[in-house]
């Protein structure tokens, strides 16, 4: 499984729409980060650009965030991608703590 969180300084960017780059995971199925990429989005995020079609073709299927712009979570679901809100915090914590089925707040 792939999850991508909307990245700042190592932090989840709560501005989802000017995010420049996504901090993309991979986990095996012991629920363990077996890697770590960055993709640098080239004009900020706006799911209207290629974004999800991109993360899709690396095989993410899962994003955390804060909140999202209303037609961000179709324009994810239409790549295969289910978008999770409510997440706050270092992106690794982040990830971690959806493993673990729970919310992070710093």
């Amino acid at each position: 499984m792939k999850v991508a969180v909307p990245t700042i300084g190592g932090l989840l960017d709560e501005f989802f729409y000017s995010c420049e780059v996504f901090t993309i995971f991979t986990i095996d199925e012991n629920d363990t980060i077996v890697d770590v990429e960055l993709l640098y989005t080239p004009e900020s995020c706006d799911c209207k650009n290629n974004i999800p079609l991109t993360m899709q073709q690396k095989g993410v299927t899962i994003m955390l965030a804060n909140i999202v712009p209303e037609h961000t979570e179709g324009s994810c679901s239409k790549y295969g991608i289910t978008v999770y809100l409510g997440y706050t915090g270092y992106v690794r914590d982040v990830v971690q703590a959806f493993l673990k089925r729970q919310m992070v707040v710093n």
